[in-house]
């Protein structure tokens, strides 16, 4: 389903994001100049702010899915 398909591409994409910048930070570490290490915490928080919209749109998908289910019955039914 394309729901589906679209959730895998996200948290696919989530986890590309989360190791970039886990590598980000390892190098601002590795460096240690305060201003590459500012801008790591910035990609981080704006990251972590990402995470309730993926939830969301689990949900939003799963109750796509339970509407689309209760449609089939109730077309079953009708039948």
């Amino acid at each position: 389903m394309t729901i589906n398909n679209n959730l895998n591409a996200m948290n696919s994409s989530e986890l590309q994001i989360n190791q970039m910048a886990s590598n980000i930070a390892q190098v601002a570490n590795t460096v240690a100049d305060p201003q590459f290490q500012e801008v790591t915490a910035d990609l981080i928080d704006s990251i972590v702010g990402q995470i309730p919209k993926v939830i969301s749109y689990q949900a939003n998908a799963q109750s796509v899915e339970t509407q689309n289910a209760v449609s089939d019955m109730l077309l079953n039914i009708k039948a």
